[in-house]
């Protein structure tokens, strides 16, 4: 994988100097951004009297190449909205544009605060349906060594919960309910357990679309508190980006992001690549008054210790894809197929709680994927947009824990004193996984007032484990499972696009399958009763959805949207993960009747200064709401997914962004997220008052927040440098691991309120082609806790250098 990887760099690095030896044309690049800082894509730049000239793309990044430029070549710059620039060339080929809003002709500033970026482009149209969406560019943090779930926890309203450091489960929530992620809008269950939001690296990512509340139908979604779509690097052009971190508990990362087209045939080649190493090794300390209590063995007794190190919880992870295929073809915009390769090692030293130390037990996987994609605008007849896309996989994942006894932490194996050593565990897991996706979308008309869209998502999973120490018959049992969504929308446009509506219908069909083995055997091994038994279960439901939004006046409006949605169950959910997460197979979809409303407004007080506010409410009735609880099996404790009857979830969520030129960038949100359980009555008869009806389900953040403060400086060491600081904040209220109503209160566990802060520097220069960058996390050593207890990472400090080359 390294080798077919490094021959591909060297391919696009020849490619590209081949080409600039042997062209004789002159050529002027550079970029045209905005006051604040951001790209403008689709800015026109001519040379004056010429009809020669090219436009700017997602990047900003122009390059025209010609040859009759001269010293007194005035070149000219034009954008939408903004004011146009004339230039003298004088000699100089690298010439950037900063453009100035032109006030006049501004119609209506976007809902994110800043305008005219590519990334609220891309979803300006999704905005003006309804839809409760904001928008994360991700180019802004390309120098952080932060994963893509850091950079995501700081926006209002999402919670990603993790086990501990770089590569632990998490669960992650938009508004308290089951959020689906996706990558290009393919779901991310799809790309293997190697592939995850907590390590994939920044680099790799263009912008995160966050979607709360209704989902649009071209997602196939069937979440329930909202979706995150990552939108990942892709260029037209040569470009090639290079970054490698490394820092504290042994931690390495790399990431690669390469693209190249043949201006001639339209031949394209991309690649993304990232490596992953940590060893996990971080302290954690003891906090009795929180439940929190560490301890070894001295003389065969138990002896409470005030703090300890992480062991036996290294972790790694690589992802390798390759992508060839043609552009710009008439009988295809995109047509391309690709392969990816992933694989990683976990190991797994904890269990569901702090008192679970394991010594032995890990899990590998190898995955790979073949792709096939396929975009066409006016396919078959004018105005239709097609997107296919189609893929299989193959996951062979390998679980073991070869320790035959349990560790204390003081990294030594507990003696047996007369118990039953541990089971040995080697199992290999085979899951193949197919999914295809159609999405047609047909616009009425030119200036798209009304749209219909068609969406059809198929994906099934099969799983097969097998023991390879018990080696018999009673092994390698199948498990199936298979989803159809299947959505129509349509989108209509009023009063001259000032309100906008979507209506949507939904299908969602849900198959599940598992054989297992109720043989008996007796000491001869000689079956006694039993067979082999079959179970299926078939669930089908219909949602719909209403997303409007009505523009007030150019700088500000109101968003209400209102669904009926369902959430399917993970395989992990239905089968257990063969690890830490136990099978549950009576579980059942969870259903949700959500309300959401938003007012939002935006505003320049003049050129420099920009200010955003954005509000909005929701309020939910969930019905078999999925939930997790810990529970023991033979001393360890495990996770296992189950349904709570009826749960009401109500809450806000509010954020405030300033902005100075490209100089100062503030950001502040803070979010309220409540959730009750709803089942009055224990039974059908109505006789007995459920002792949890209308308290809070524990166990779950419902008070948080977050606050980013950067400050730039722009040709400090030298011209075409930038050097920028930013401070973040995230906070988290205490909540109550059970529930508060039963016990004594002082008697309740719980997780404390916590406060971390992280800061982050980094260097620029010739233009962002070389960067450095140095970042510390929790600088304040914050005690941090997201699962049950169980602590992360402190202080930590990492350094990470790219290269981006054009």
């Amino acid at each position: 994988m390294l080798r077919s990887t490094s021959t591909f760099i060297l391919f696009i690095i020849f490619t590209v100097f081949a080409q600039g030896q042997t062209t004789t044309q002159q050529s002027i690049s550079g970029f045209i951004k905005d006051n604040f800082g951001k790209p403008i894509q689709g800015a026109t730049l001519m040379i004056q009297g010429q009809s020669q000239g090219t436009s700017s793309d997602v990047d900003g990044y122009y390059k025209l190449v010609t040859t009759t430029l001269s010293g007194q070549t005035i070149l000219q710059v034009t954008a939408l909205g903004y004011l146009s620039e004339q230039r003298l060339l004088n000699g100089k080929y690298i010439q950037d544009f900063q453009l100035k809003e032109d006030r006049n002709t501004i119609q209506e500033v976007t809902v994110s605060g800043i305008a005219k970026t590519e990334n609220e482009r891309k979803v300006a149209e999704i905005k003006r349906s309804g839809f409760n969406v904001s928008v994360i560019d991700m180019n802004m943090h390309a120098n952080q060594t932060a994963n893509i779930n850091q950079i995501l926890r700081t926006a209002p309203g999402v919670t990603f919960r993790e086990d501990g450091g770089l590569g632990s489960n998490f669960v992650f929530r938009i508004n308290g309910l089951d959020a689906k992620i996706y990558i290009d809008g393919v779901p991310m269950d799809n790309f293997g357990s190697s592939m995850s939001l907590n390590n994939i690296p920044v680099n790799l990512v263009d912008r995160i679309e966050i979607y709360k509340g209704v989902v649009p139908a071209f997602l196939g979604s069937d979440a329930l508190g909202g979706a995150v779509n990552i939108i990942t690097k892709q260029r037209s052009r040569h470009y090639l980006d290079l970054s490698y971190s490394y820092g504290s508990f042994n931690t390495h990362q790399a990431a690669l992001v390469g693209m190249y087209t043949n201006p001639k045939n339209k031949l394209s080649v991309r690649t993304n690549a990232f490596y992953n190493y940590s060893d996990n090794n971080y302290t954690m300390y003891s906090e009795p008054k929180y439940g929190v209590v560490y301890e070894t063995t001295v003389d065969n007794k138990f002896v409470p210790i005030d703090k300890v190190k992480r062991f036996k919880d290294r972790y790694y992870s690589a992802m390798g894809q390759i992508e060839v295929g043609l552009r710009d073809k008439s009988w295809a915009d995109q047509f391309f197929v690709g392969l990816t390769y992933s694989a990683n090692n976990k190991q797994n030293q904890l269990g569901a709680t702090i008192s679970d130390v394991n010594g032995g037990n890990w899990r590998e996987s190898n995955y790979l994927m073949p792709t096939l994609s396929y975009k066409k605008q006016n396919f078959l007849v004018d105005r239709l947009f097609a997107d296919i896309y189609a893929s299989t996989s193959y996951d062979v994942s390998n679980i073991r824990d070869t320790a035959r006894y349990n560790y204390n932490w003081g990294g030594t194996w507990i003696a047996n004193q007369g118990a039953k050593p541990n089971l040995l565990q080697d199992e290999e897991q085979k899951t193949t996984n197919w999914l295809a996706r159609t999405n047609f979308n047909y616009d009425f008309d030119a200036e798209r007032n009304h749209s219909l869209n068609l969406n059809y998502n198929v994906n099934a999973n099969n799983r097969k484990t097998q023991d390879r120490i018990l080696d018999y018959d009673m092994t390698g049992l199948p498990s199936r499972m298979t989803r159809h969504i299947i959505g129509l929308s349509w989108q209509n446009q009023w009063f001259n696009k000032r309100l906008v509506n979507n209506i949507a219908i939904k299908y969602y069909g849900l198959d599940t399958y598992k054989e297992v083995d109720e043989r008996k055997y007796d000491t001869n091994n000689q079956l006694i009763s039993g067979a082999i038994v079959s179970y299926d279960k078939f669930f089908n439901y219909q949602g719909y959805s209403f997303a409007s939004r009505f523009r007030i006046f150019n700088d500000g409006g109101v968003k209400f949207s209102a669904e009926r949605a369902y959430n399917m169950p993970t395989m992990n959910a239905l089968y257990g993960d063969g690890q830490n997460q136990l099978a549950n197979w009576e579980l059942k979809p969870e259903r949700s009747d959500n309300l959401n409303s938003g007012f939002y407004y935006n505003t320049f007080l003049n050129e420099n200064h920009f200010l955003n506010f954005d509000f909005s409410g929701f309020y939910r009735l969930a019905k078999d709401y999925i939930n997790t609880r810990i529970v023991s099996v033979d001393g360890q404790s495990k996770f296992q997914a189950y349904n709570i009857p009826g749960v009401k979830l109500y809450g806000a969520e509010t954020e405030i962004r300033y902005g100075y030129k490209d100089i100062i960038t503030a950001t502040v949100n803070a979010s309220y997220d409540k959730a009750l359980d709803n089942v009055k009555y224990t039974d059908d008869t109505n006789q007995e008052v459920s002792l949890t009806y209308g308290y809070q389900i524990p166990n779950r953040p419902w008070v948080y927040g977050n606050m980013d403060i950067g400050v730039a400086q722009n040709d400090w060491f030298e011209k075409g440098s930038r050097t920028q600081l930013s401070w973040t904040t995230h906070f988290t209220r205490w909540y109550y691991l059970s529930d508060s109503h039963l016990g004594s209160l002082a008697s309740k566990n719980h997780i404390p309120s916590q406060t971390v802060h992280s800061l982050i520097l980094s260097y620029s220069w010739s233009r962002n082609k070389y960067n450095v960058s140095g970042e510390a996390r929790n600088l304040t050593n914050e005690r941090a806790y997201d699962n049950f207890r169980l602590q992360k990472p402190g202080r930590a400090f990492y350094v990470k250098l790219r290269v981006s080359l054009m």
